[in-house]
């Protein structure tokens, strides 16, 4: 599997990874979104601050809810993911993606739902490490 798309049930959004590059020690990937607004991507890596896959283990083993934010960025901060759950099973993940300008953002917010979390987790965790 060189990519992987998670599709929001609510609007249809897709947030997906692709890999582009995988080392020993590193995975370069690219983060996009598709929303029916809005469409924009951005290079990420887990060299130094890891793969995103540990928020989204983080977000399964917490699925009836967790008050503080679960947060992802890249080193160059390109790629910022942030996920919130109500109480009713919605999980919202905030998406933000930096532009090669460093000046440009594209910031959208993807709903899922609490049920989908344990196989976002592993599928990220088998993409990304």
């Amino acid at each position: 599997m060189t990519a992987l798309e998670l599709k929001s049930p609510r609007d249809g959004s897709i947030l997906t990874f692709r890999v582009v590059t995988q080392y020993a020690q590193e995975v370069e990937f690219e983060v996009s979104v598709r929303t029916p607004w809005f469409t924009g991507r951005a290079p990420a890596s887990t060299f130094m601050n890891g793969s995103p896959s540990t928020m989204f283990k983080a977000m399964a083993q917490e699925w009836q809810g967790w008050k503080e934010p679960k947060s992802w960025q890249d080193l160059e901060r390109r790629v910022s993911l942030s996920s919130l759950t109500d109480s009713t099973g919605h999980v919202s993940i905030t998406v933000e993606l930096i532009g090669q300008d460093y000046e440009s953002r594209l910031c959208v917010v993807l709903e899922y739902e609490a049920g989908q979390l344990e196989e976002m987790a592993l599928a990220t965790a088998e993409l990304l490490g």
